[in-house]
């Protein structure tokens, strides 16, 4: 194995060919997401076809510094490695419901210690726990997410992806003898789908909350 097979095999789908940002924790504050561009260096594999990228970020939060070595595997996946390394996830933000938070804990906290088979039940179940929290209707998860999305609470693009975390179509709740275990893209990519989910549910209308407050 060498640095050039980062994304091969494994790791975050990419929808604008770039760094998926949204994944990338500050490790001086916590923060999630939240960050400027301040520079970036590249390496090319002529051979492979492949680019290595370096980047600077600025979080918009601290004002600290974090260094990203990603790359883009042939598929389409992205993986990558920061310094300094986030904390480990220990709370959530206020605003959450305290079990939607205890879910979300324990789902990063698998995957951080690649315990892929309870990340992908946990964060599945923080999903459905979230749904259920909006008064979701349905048979299943699709069907829930598919009523929040009728109903104007969640954009098109949030139905459409969840149709493509095999994850949330497993009931890891019922297992099955001689399944296979959840892989390390797969449960990544659940837990990802959550976070954007939360983003959407809880943290967007605080952000707009305080923002009308602070022009009151």
């Amino acid at each position: 194995m060498s640095w050039w097979d980062i994304g091969e095999g494994s790791g975050y789908r990419s929808y604008n060919g770039d760094l998926p940002v949204d994944l990338v924790t500050c490790g001086f504050c916590g923060e999630e997401g939240r960050f400027g561009f301040k520079s970036r260096l590249t390496k090319k594999n002529a051979a492979e076809s492949k680019t290595l990228h370096y980047d600077v970020l600025v979080c918009e939060q601290c004002g600290n510094l974090t260094s990203v070595f990603w790359g883009m595997g042939s598929s389409g996946l992205v993986r990558f490695h920061q310094v300094p390394w986030p904390r480990k996830t220990t709370g959530w933000p206020k605003h959450w419901p305290d079990d939607v938070g205890r879910y979300w804990v324990q789902a990063k906290r698998s995957i951080e210690v690649s315990n892929y088979d309870a990340a992908a039940l946990m964060a599945r179940s923080a999903v459905q726990l979230v749904l259920r929290y909006q008064n979701a209707s349905g048979k299943n998860l699709f069907q829930e997410i598919e009523d929040l999305g009728a109903r104007g609470l969640l954009p098109p693009v949030m139905i459409e992806w969840a149709h493509e975390v095999r994850e949330l179509g497993n009931d890891n709740a019922h297992p099955i003898p001689g399944a296979s275990g959840t892989t390390s893209a797969d449960a990544q990519a659940v837990v990802e789908y959550l976070r954007m989910l939360l983003k959407v549910i809880y943290d967007l209308p605080h952000q707009i909350e305080e923002h009308r407050g602070r022009k009151a």
